[in-house]
């Protein structure tokens, strides 16, 4: 009867052991699911995190080279302009070449940029617009010979110009921050 009591024993043993090991195995294949499965979103972080560093390094690019086409066809626009050239169709459809391609990498910022980069360029586009709409004001009166407009835009487009040219040197700042930063590790 003892050798039946340590059978049993040694049974119900086996069968508290296995349960135990496989609980164990259990426990730990669920660990390492879950450890893995953090690794591969904090993977993906990182790399979503580098792509979106890309996307906004290029459209800051984009948005600076489409600035500075903007301001050679203004300047020069604006160099007819005081010389009162005739034949400067051709500047003045680059000068609105110039600004469509402003306004377009500009939302390429307002997409992926962030919200202090957005600001800026915000403000950068809108007063690029009041630019441009001075350079307009001014070839209109230089069209229809309106000397006291001429003299007041010619004016306004210098105070303006300067004050773009600060606007610009802001936004370089910020963007260059914003593209050096690196991101928080999650």
């Amino acid at each position: 009867m003892s050798a039946g009591v340590g059978l049993l024993g040694a049974i119900g043993g086996a069968a508290v052991g296995g349960v135990a090991a496989a609980r164990g195995a259990r426990l730990g294949a669920e660990t390492t699911a879950r450890a893995t499965a953090k690794q591969v979103h904090d993977q993906a972080s990182v790399d979503h995190e580098h792509w979106l560093r890309g996307q906004r390094l290029e459209a800051c690019r984009i948005l600076l080279a489409a600035y500075d086409e903007y301001a050679i066809a203004a300047s020069m626009l604006t160099r007819a302009l005081e010389r009162e050239v005739e034949g400067s169709r051709d500047v003045g459809q680059a000068f609105g070449q110039a600004v469509s391609a402003f306004r377009n990498a500009y939302w390429q910022v307002r997409l992926v940029g962030s919200a202090d980069v957005r600001e800026h360029a915000s403000r950068l586009r809108r007063h690029l617009e009041d630019h441009k709409d001075c350079v307009d004001q001014w070839l209109d009166a230089a069209l229809s010979m309106q000397g006291a407009t001429i003299a007041s835009a010619r004016a306004e487009e210098e105070r303006l110009r300067v004050q773009l040219g600060e606007l610009h040197d802001a936004f370089m700042e910020t963007a260059s921050r914003a593209v050096s930063e690196r991101p928080a590790i999650v």
